[in-house]
């Protein structure tokens, strides 16, 4: 008695830009994660080519925002994903949530989203609950070292 539970999947906000999703699909729907992050099942395209909320309306943008604020308080962690290339917008919003509301963000992977430059220093990526995992792998390792570090700091 008196023992922690530990929990051993946890809830997972998945941010990044929008044509990796079914990366965030294949980890939720093959690999057990428990991916939270509904705007995934919009049909988001191709980098080439993307769709999705890129042509909802402003009132469907509002709902899928709203949606997303939601998420990120019920999750355990937010998990951030950037290739080199990606000009990120959204996840830096999604980030500052979660990190209002002290959750760990992990970022997996890099851009010049992240990296400091002549006109920022990008001090966010300083904050104590920041974690950046620059695995030349795979993002399936990413994600099994963020939880890794998530179950050994904060479990």
């Amino acid at each position: 008695m008196g023992e922690k539970i530990k929990r051993y999947n946890p809830k997972i906000y998945s941010a990044s830009k929008i044509w990796h999703a079914e990366k965030w699909l294949d980890l939720r729907d093959n690999y057990n994660y428990d991916i939270i992050s509904s705007w995934i099942e919009v049909p988001c395209g191709t980098k080439e080519n993307p769709q999705g909320a890129l042509k909802f309306t402003s009132a469907e943008q509002s709902i899928l925002w709203q949606n997303c604020v939601r998420e990120i308080n019920q999750a355990d962690l937010l998990i951030a994903y950037a290739e080199e290339g990606d000009d990120q917008r959204g996840v830096l919003v999604e980030i500052g949530g979660a990190l209002t509301i002290s959750c760990p963000v992990y970022l997996i992977g890099n851009c010049d989203s992240f990296r400091k430059n002549d006109t920022s220093d990008a001090a966010f990526t300083h904050h104590p609950l920041f974690f950046t995992f620059l695995i030349p792998n795979t993002h399936k390792e990413g994600y099994k070292a963020a939880i890794k570090h998530w179950h050994e700091t904060y479990q």
